[in-house]
């Protein structure tokens, strides 16, 4: 590959062994979903959480797996095709947003019977969140388009426009909410916006009140 090319594909990569690493670090906090009897939700609770620890040695292998495929390419300097990481990452990314997201909804509203554990797992969401809709944004409005920019605009890049600034402004809307860090160009910016924008305003309304309560509860 070209230097340029691989670079490119240097900070690709980047970004999907930091969604795999924190996946991974996720299994750590599983006693969050431990729960009293009076929880109407806890077979539900139960479940996830045998269902997790059942797997969790599987799911460490298949990680590592992934990680030292990807290292590998990169010391070879071998292109990885644009097909392939489309499918890897496109599956990947999206299955655990939807699947952590609902999980995090029905901890935060429920009650938490391990606090600190609940406080890991809503962490280690927010930050796969912010990387997993930055290369979302990305992948849509970069790759395979003459110039960047017509599917979203984000609306504080900088003069020239980066792949950065799709992770910074995904990161900003979370916690900076004056104006919106995305507006869509077409149908398709125009969905991803809305959906980007829904699960943002619900892990503020919901997530953001449960970590106050935690916090000043745990004071």
């Amino acid at each position: 590959m070209s230097p340029r090319d691989m670079r490119e594909q240097l900070k690709e990569v980047g970004i999907l062994l930091s969604l795999v690493l924190v996946r991974m670090q996720m299994l750590n906090f599983l006693d969050a979903f431990d729960s009293s009897k009076s929880d109407k939700t806890q077979a539900i609770k139960i479940a996830i959480k045998s269902t997790a620890l059942q797997h969790k040695g599987a799911n460490l292998y298949v990680h590592s797996f992934i990680i030292a495929l990807l290292i590998l390419c990169l010391l070879l300097r071998r292109r990885i095709p644009r097909r392939w990481l489309d499918v890897f990452a496109g599956v990947y990314i999206s299955f655990n947003l939807v699947f952590h997201f609902a999980k995090i909804n029905l901890l935060l509203l429920t009650p938490p019977a391990a606090p600190s554990m609940l406080l890991g797992q809503i962490f280690t969401y927010l930050v796969f969140f912010v990387i997993a809709w930055g290369w979302i944004f990305w992948r849509f409005d970069w790759v395979g388009k003459e110039r960047p920019g017509t599917v979203v605009e984000i609306n504080d890049k900088g003069d020239v426009l980066s792949t950065f600034d799709y992770y910074h402004a995904s990161l900003m809307a979370l916690v900076r909410r004056e104006k919106p860090e995305f507006s869509g160009l077409n149908r398709i910016g125009r969905i991803l916006v809305a959906i980007h924008t829904f699960m943002v305003l619900d892990l503020i309304a919901i997530a953001f009140g449960r970590f106050y309560q935690l916090v000043t509860g745990m004071a």
